[in-house]
């Protein structure tokens, strides 16, 4: 499999433990005495008037002048938390109730102009077929937009040493095989396949547990001046009988433009 950065799986430390360092995202629980807060992920200096939304919870609200802001959402499950602030890259976290026993501290990044915003909001990939036993699919609110999602985008400009990613803020609602041994749903006795990411017709990779960040390097030599990028849901492998594809969501996907130190095994 193509090489994958996989930030979410400190998704997983994130939700178990409320007191510890995430990388991916800059998120901070380091002081039970601190304030939710956003910060300039490289400066650290505050953010204000970033907006802060839990669209699921119908919560909104906004970093005042120290970038401190209040989280007084009703979260009963998991759900995707927005950040939005201009000039900076859209974020996104998937959030549950512990979040209210400890206070974030949010890093978010100057947007570069070499990014592309490839999706606004939640995508919904599917049938709406799902179990009330499938992973998160008590916060799924959007009717689905078919099986796939394709996207068109220009080659962004790349220096020697810098890579072209495909980043997925969050996703949400896999039952594959890897996410119900983590937990992740319900589901008994089945599971799906994972969800896939192609460029230009070429896998560059696969989806198997829901969490935040998750980001592909795309290879330099299936680049084209117009590119297109299609995510694929998995489909349920124990239903013969017709296609059942896994309801998932998807937010903030983006492709962007990375050093390529940043990934160097250290």
């Amino acid at each position: 499999m193509k090489k994958i950065i996989l930030s979410i799986i400190l998704y997983f430390v994130f939700v178990q433990y409320s007191f510890c360092e995430i990388i991916s995202g800059k998120i901070n629980h380091d002081d039970i005495n601190l304030q939710n807060k956003i910060i300039d992920s490289k400066t650290k200096n505050p953010v204000s008037n970033a907006k802060i939304s839990i669209p699921e919870a119908h919560f909104t609200t906004y970093s005042d002048k120290n970038g401190v802001f209040q989280l007084n959402a009703d979260l009963n499950s998991q759900t995707v938390l927005f950040v939005e602030k201009d000039g900076y890259k859209n974020f996104s976290l998937t959030v549950d109730k512990t979040v209210l026993n400890s206070p974030l501290k949010l890093g978010i990044e100057k947007a570069s102009p070499f990014d592309l915003q490839i999706t606004q909001g939640v995508v919904h990939l599917g049938d709406n077929m799902f179990s009330s036993n499938s992973a998160n699919s008590s916060e799924f609110a959007l009717n689905a937009n078919g099986s796939f999602l394709s996207k068109e985008f220009k080659k962004p400009k790349t220096g020697a040493k810098q890579s072209v990613v495909i980043r997925i803020g969050t996703i949400i609602g896999l039952d594959t095989k890897k996410a119900k041994m983590l937990g992740q749903n319900k589901i008994a006795k089945v599971y799906s396949s994972p969800a896939e990411v192609f460029v230009n017709g070429s896998r560059i990779g696969i989806i198997e547990i829901n969490g935040d960040n998750i980001e592909f390097i795309v290879p330099n030599g299936i680049l084209k001046e117009n590119n297109e990028l299609v995510i694929k849901t998995g489909r349920n492998l124990f239903q013969l009988d017709y296609v059942d594809y896994d309801d998932i969501e998807l937010a903030n996907v983006r492709v962007e433009v990375k050093n390529k130190d940043y990934y160097a095994i250290k």
